[in-house]
């Protein structure tokens, strides 16, 4: 066996499933039951995919999959039964796929000593396929050539359940292995090699097939080449997972191509066949990324081409967990299964025993537990699970991806700006879109798609279909947006996004401020004509009779395919003087979302109805409209009932229920807030301005052979950069492995000084006393503690320092670090951050050159876990480092006028 595991892991596995993992493996043999005594059905045609089949001409809900009726196809949501050949052959579709895994599923069982009775299924299923797979015809296919398929990809699913099942029954030892090598393996990956789709989730599981096909074959060249080719496993890691660790093309083609990455990994590392650290540990980030972004409720935000309300609740990422945690200890993944296997919800069926192979039909969400997992945990999860600690959910920017999400009130309210990366192919025109849930009531909500074959889909792919701008009526240009600033500080954060070309000559900058019970909403757009700027909100918010009377008329806008206005109807509008406040009001059962609202332009607010989630009827929703070359939109968003009044002037005056008030500025180097309650006041300053609206980070740091100039601006404007991977000098652990440490480090030049701000984010803030003792080396011992070195240059010489904050107080203990001199001046504070803490720096005069380590030292160890280095670690390892480091690496600064 050389597929997925080998010989010797089978035989050990035996063990493991005759003890801790034997509920487990019962569970799963309780599935094929059915099967065992039943004559195994291979259908006479190919799948065929069209508007109708597989869903309920009703409502459009996909119909439910029982492989034991191929001809009755049941509507869940209404009941109704449908029968047909449309119906039909869509379900042979997850029919074959379904057959295939439970190939491999008793395959698994029969090799694992389980039941001898399940390896003759196996046997079965592919000796049947042996006799009638070359006879499916080649033709009417959708997206690339297949025979039992419409698309290649799928092919390339069920291609890999046959290659991993004759693998585990022996290979091509066995007369039936040397069949299935011709009959099928051959001219399939004859079929899948033709059709190479370059940067794609599809293409991940074509080269798992290929690559499994390949080993079987005893195909060197061929395995290299779905391994390192152009569109092999190394370049959909490198390229298509970010550096965040998330697919390019969102969260719902995460999940899809994660799967498909794990095979490719699992057989590339088996077959010998290295990948870099860099990409393993990119990899080993997306088993949970998806979990930075998950709604309150634990469903993915339905972003590009997603299913709608995707449950992360299902037996399928929680075995993809425990295949990651099997690979890497990772405390974030172990989070994530401690929210799947908390018993708080329902118990439902998971849809297991239907499973598709790799391909979702995602189920209503169910109380887990490991004996719901598949046959891949069987082979390869734990024995047993490391203690399940609960972790409350953080606000989190996906710099790669450009998505911000902030969390308020424990997790259950959150506030996203999507900005960034546009998704590629199932990209939708909708930068500077925002989200808005508040438990499991979604204010603003992004729909995702429905059906590719149902006209539906122009609209949800539409900019209107969104809470995002669109000029002139149409959609936006696909651009990708780009960040401009961002912190977060306890109980306030802010974002501020640009998108360029959002149309012709067009520049629109949205930012956001997110506190407990509100958010502030601003669009700036900046154009070189006079234009026409709609931004929609999908909530359908009834203004007050104050705002003018709601007057019925003729909505216009583009009639492009995918401009979204052919869909909408019964709109009517209310017009709004510039500067005039607007508020609503939109009701959810008990609950209310308000918004108060200006414009600095003469502004229509238009109420429409168009699509609401797939197959969940129409909605109504707002847009508000201006023409002018330039202007602003304000709004104030309140759940929870937290705001009684907004009123708008050179600031944003907030008063809360409780009558405490809010006094929100934008500021040159960012955004101001007064608070103000009874006779206490105090003050929340956001800052975080990236450098020319880009992120200065691994591009220009991460090089250590020549030292990096970054220019600072005499003007005081804030410069960030991010700390994080191309940063970490690692020790056992490398930077995904060790929960991806992060730190943001802003420098400001105020006359002749320096200010440093260093927030650094997952500190476990296990600072060294001043007498501590090092009781392993002759180092300090503070260096096995959190804090901060740094190293500086200036016209008298070099300075360094060891900072460590001491606990209970503001101070910050400074230790001239040996063998630098102390020619410069120094002040530091510090305080404590929600997950972390902030350590503000100020050095007089600026210095010529500078760098920061910042030391990190989780509870439970004995020696630092690594070092988050300014000026890149270069793959460098922690070790025999002590305080010390090279002057030469010192990141020059120039100060600027600009």
């Amino acid at each position: 066996m050389s597929v997925l595991v080998s010989p010797e892991h089978i035989f050990a596995r035996r063990a493991i499933v005759r003890g801790p993992l034997e509920p487990l493996a019962a569970s799963l043999a309780a599935d094929l039951e059915p099967l065992l005594n039943r004559e195994i059905h291979f259908p006479a045609h190919k799948a065929m995919l069209s508007r109708e089949g597989g869903r309920c001409a009703r409502d459009g809900t996909l119909l439910e999959f029982d492989p034991f009726r191929p001809h009755e196809h049941r509507c869940a949501r209404c009941g109704e039964v449908h029968r047909g050949e449309a119906h039909d052959r869509y379900w042979i579709y997850w029919y074959q796929l379904w057959l295939a895994e439970r190939a491999v599923h008793a395959a698994t069982l029969s090799s694992l000593g389980v039941d001898g009775r399940f390896a003759a299924l196996a046997e079965g299923i592919l000796e049947g396929y042996v006799d009638r797979y070359i006879s499916y015809p080649n033709v009417d296919n959708v997206l690339g050539p297949a025979r039992l398929f419409f698309s290649t990809y799928l092919e390339s699913i069920w291609l890999l359940q046959i290659c991993i099942a004759v693998d585990l029954l022996g290979g091509n030892r066995s007369p039936l292995g040397a069949r299935v090598r011709d009959r099928i393996i051959e001219p399939a990956r004859s079929i899948i090699a033709e059709y190479d789709e370059g940067g794609s989730n599809r293409q991940v599981w074509n080269d798992a097939a290929l690559l499994a096909a390949a080993l079987l074959l005893d195909d060197a060249r061929c395995a290299e080449d779905a391994v390192y080719g152009r569109s092999g496993v190394a370049t959909q890691l490198s390229n298509g997972l970010l550096s965040d660790g998330t697919w390019f093309e969102g969260e719902n083609y995460h999940l899809f191509a994660h799967r498909g990455l794990w095979y490719g990994v699992t057989m590339a590392e088996r077959a010998g066949l290295a990948l870099s650290d860099a990409l393993t540990d990119r990899f080993q980030c997306g088993f949970s990324i998806p979990f930075a972004t998950a709604l309150p409720d634990l469903t993915l935000p339905s972003r590009r081409d997603s299913q709608y309300a995707i449950s992360l609740r299902q037996w399928r990422v929680a075995e993809h967990l425990e295949l990651g945690l099997a690979r890497a200890n990772d405390p974030a993944i172990v989070g994530a299964l401690e929210r799947l296997y908390r018993d708080v919800i329902p118990r439902r069926h998971t849809g297991r025993s239907t499973s598709a192979a790799d391909v979702e039909r995602n189920a209503q969400p169910s109380a887990l537990s490991r004996t719901d997992l598949g046959w891949r945990a069987l082979l390869c999860a734990r024995p047993a699970l490391p203690s399940l600690d609960p972790v409350e959910p953080r606000s989190r920017l996906l710099r790669a991806q450009g998505i911000a999400v902030f969390r308020r009130d424990g997790g259950e309210s959150y506030v996203a700006l999507d900005y960034g990366e546009s998704g590629g192919g199932h990209g939708h025109p909708d930068r500077l879109n925002i989200l808005l849930v508040d438990g499991e009531t979604r204010w603003l909500d992004d729909y995702g798609t429905g059906s590719y074959v149902d006209p539906s889909l122009h609209w949800y792919r539409s900019t209107l279909a969104h809470n995002a701008p669109l000029v002139n009526g149409q959609s936006q240009r696909r651009v990708s947006g780009a960040l401009r600033a961002y912190d977060e500080r306890g109980a306030a954060g802010w974002i501020v996004a640009t998108a360029e070309e959002i149309g012709r000559g067009v520049s629109i900058e949205r930012t956001m401020v997110v506190l407990s019970g509100y958010c502030i909403d601003e669009v700036d757009w900046r154009a070189e004509d006079d234009i026409s700027i709609d931004v929609p909100f999908h909530a359908d918010v009834d203004l007050d009779r104050g705002t003018g009377t709601l007057e019925v008329a003729e909505l216009l806008g583009g009639q492009g395919t995918e401009d979204g206005f052919r869909f909408a109807f019964d709109a009517a509008r209310q017009r709004a003087s510039a500067g005039a406040c607007v508020h609503g009001r939109a009701a959810h059962g008990a609950q209310s979302l308000q918004l108060w609202a200006r414009c600095n332009r003469d502004a229509e607010w238009w109420r429409a109805v168009g699509p609401g989630p797939p197959g969940g009827g129409d909605r109504g929703f707002r847009f508000v409209r201006a023409r002018a070359p330039t202007g602003r939109h304000q709004a104030v968003f309140s759940w929870r009932d937290a705001v009684s009044a907004v009123d708008f002037g050179d600031d944003i005056r907030v008063t809360m229920r409780d009558g405490s008030t809010h006094a929100h500025r934008r500021t040159e180097t960012g955004w101001h807030i007064d608070l103000t309650a009874g006779g206490a006041r105090s003050s929340i300053d956001l800052g975080g301005y990236v450098s020319d609206g880009r992120q200065i980070g691994s591009e220009l740091l991460q090089r250590c052979d020549e030292p990096a100039t970054l220019a600072l601006a005499a003007s005081g404007r804030t410069l960030v950069v991010e700390l994080a991977e191309p940063h970490y000098r690692r020790s056992e652990r490398a930077w995904a492995n060790a929960g991806r440490p992060t730190a943001l480090v802003a420098m400001q030049v105020q006359a002749r000084l320096l200010d440093l701000g260093i927030a650094v984010m997952g500190s476990d803030l296990t600072f060294a006393a001043a007498e501590a003792a090092n009781p392993y080396d002759n180092e300090h011992a503070d260096v096995n503690g959190d804090g901060v070195q740094l190293y500086i240059r200036g016209a008298g010489g070099l300075s360094a320092w060891m900072l460590v904050p001491e606990p209970g107080s503001t101070t910050v203990r400074v230790r001239s670090i040996e063998g630098w001199s102390a020619a410069h001046g120094v002040r530091a504070t510090w305080r404590r951050t929600d997950d972390g803490y902030r350590m503000d720096v100020v050095l007089d005069p600026v210095p010529e050159a500078l760098d920061v380590v910042i030391n990190e030292m989780p509870h439970g160890r004995q020696r630092r876990r690594g070092q988050l280095v300014m000026s890149g670690s270069a793959g460098e390892f922690v070790y025999l480092r002590g305080d010390r480091h090279e002057m030469e690496r010192l990141i020059r600064l120039r100060v600027t006028d600009e």
